[in-house]
């Protein structure tokens, strides 16, 4: 893989391959933009450009032993640093941790040591998720950088970064790839129709790497089967509910559900005030079609998110009797 593989971005990586042709390259960088839609995976493919002796043009040629290495994160001038936990003193990469001083100290390591040829990138993932120390130790390493190395920020709250480091980077900006762009990339992929492709694009607000893990993980028919049973379950029949409530609270994947049913009732509050160009169920607009008062649609929308919530870290609500009560509200 090399650039000219990557979907979309063109602006942002004319600018990086320009750099990489003139070798005029900043020594950090600040890619920032929504999550999911491939600023990580364009900073390997810099590296790549900054590392390839076959390239041409300022882009790898994707295929030679640096560019293998440096894309299974095993090449020497490459040096990835994530979030980590620790366990026992021992830090274990995790997306819901920290960017800590040791991480930042064998940066600096690895940073002395002088570059046989290419340049040594380091690139940061999540890097709004320093802790104050590692910033700070890091903001020393920016105002002074190692000749021949390259320093790649990667964050989608950038806002939360020191403004010293901020500073201190060239930003590149990268915005939410195309709706359509995007669709037509994972109906060929997955071969699946493209208006369902559509449909999973807005369910994941355009991340392209949510809405790949959404069709992997199959809950792309979890949410139609979902939807299907909670718009079949009618106001008379209580006990319909409560089996559908016994069934969802057995779930590993409630969470996703109940996001689902959230957007069924947005859309057809959407459908009813004339705004289906918003709809984001386009594939099965069908059950869109039943109608109901607005101040209801709104109402039910509440009490999926109330039941959410109640379900979810800190209050670890009973997921029964939670599921319960929210059926029967949602089907009186």
């Amino acid at each position: 893989m090399s650039f000219k593989d990557i979907l979309g971005h063109k602006k942002e990586i004319d600018v990086l391959r320009s750099a990489a042709k003139s070798g005029r390259v900043a020594h950090s960088f600040l890619f920032s933009g929504p999550p999911g839609i491939g600023k990580r995976l364009v900073a390997i493919e810099f590296a790549k450009a900054l590392n390839c002796a076959d390239g041409e043009d300022g882009d790898s040629c994707g295929v030679c032993h640096s560019c293998a290495t440096i894309a299974g994160e095993t090449h020497q001038n490459l040096t990835p640093v994530w979030p980590t936990i620790k366990e026992k003193e021992v830090l274990i990469k995790d997306p819901s941790g920290l960017i800590r001083i040791e991480q930042v100290r064998d940066v600096l390591n690895v940073l002395r040591y002088r570059v046989e040829e290419g340049r040594k990138v380091v690139i940061v993932d999540s890097a709004e998720k320093f802790m104050p120390a590692a910033a700070n130790a890091f903001l020393k390493t920016l105002e002074e950088p190692p000749a021949g190395s390259v320093i790649i920020l990667v964050s989608s709250r950038a806002a939360d970064l020191l403004p010293t480091i901020i500073s201190r980077c060239q930003r590149v900006n990268f915005r939410p790839l195309p709706e359509e762009t995007v669709s037509a990339f994972l109906s060929e992929r997955a071969k699946i129709p493209a208006e369902e492709a559509r449909a999973i694009v807005r369910i994941n607000g355009g991340n392209i790497a949510n809405s790949i893990r959404y069709i992997d993980e199959g809950l792309n028919g979890t949410r139609k089967e979902m939807l299907s049973r909670l718009s079949s379950i009618k106001p008379d029949c209580p006990e319909d509910a409560l089996k559908f409530a016994e069934e969802l609270a057995k779930r590993d994947d409630l969470e996703d559900v109940l996001e689902f049913m959230k957007s069924w009732y947005r859309d057809r509050l959407l459908k009813l005030e004339g705004a289906e160009n918003l709809i984001v169920n386009v594939d099965i607009n069908g059950y869109i079609e039943q109608g109901s008062h607005p101040r209801r649609l709104l109402d039910n929308y509440s009490y999926v998110e109330e039941a959410r919530r109640s379900i979810m870290p800190p209050r670890y609500g009973n997921k029964q009797l939670t599921m319960e009560s929210l059926l029967l509200r949602l089907t009186a």
